[in-house]
């Protein structure tokens, strides 16, 4: 049985897919998935696709992704019916109606708690007793940083690559992606500004105005 949701949108709990249950997949099977639910690709195009979306925020490797396709190939969740195909002999992969089946059910599922890994943020730990110019030079790298994040978001055109450009462009989970990262950006980035204000305001650190942009 498929979860329900309420009224509100709001999915039941209580409510299980035995796909959810069966399967123990990889983060990275299950971002395949996703990616031929919405047109079929080879391994080497959900390549592609990752670089230009969720590897700011989910890896996939090529020593992760093709392994885990032979995978999802022997669960039967994804086929690729007409074999290789085009100039390279490419294996153009989609989802089979029981793969679609389990994205649904994962799609359903509680999301795992946000995991951040930022070195940047570590460095800001213990940058203070090593003196104020630290947490100046660490201030401004994350502003570039997420300069160029800010900037390559703006870039992407969703569903540029796909074979149907034009009805792709419509779906709406891709355009609030890209939105979310563009207003991201714009937060950290306004918070670099406070944060390098107030470092070069405090009398404690005067000597750091002789460096002031």
């Amino acid at each position: 049985m498929n979860k329900q949701s309420d009224t509100n949108g709001n999915l039941d709990a209580e409510s299980k897919n035995p796909l959810e249950e069966e399967f123990d997949l990889t983060p990275t099977a299950w971002t395949i998935l996703g990616f031929l639910s919405l047109q079929p690709r080879s391994g080497y195009e959900i390549r592609e696709a990752a670089k230009r979306s969720v590897h700011f925020f989910w890896g996939v490797s090529d020593g992760q992704l093709y392994p885990q396709l032979k995978v999802l190939e022997s669960l039967k969740l994804i086929e690729a019916p007409h074999g290789a195909e085009g100039p390279r002999s490419r294996q153009r992969w989609q989802l089979t109606a029981r793969g679609r089946e389990a994205l649904r059910s994962w799609l359903a599922a509680p999301s795992a708690h946000i995991q951040i890994r930022d070195e940047n943020l570590v460095k800001f730990l213990f940058a203070s007793l090593e003196g104020p110019e630290f947490l100046l030079h660490l201030i401004r790298e994350r502003r570039a940083s997420f300069e160029w994040f800010r900037n390559t978001m703006e870039a992407v055109q969703p569903g540029s690559f796909w074979d149907d450009p034009e009805n792709a462009s419509r779906l709406t989970g891709p355009a609030m992606l890209k939105r979310y990262g563009i207003e991201f950006a714009e937060t950290v980035l306004n918070w670099c500004d406070q944060a390098e204000e107030a470092l070069l305001s405090d009398p404690n650190t005067s000597s750091l105005n002789s460096g002031r942009k």
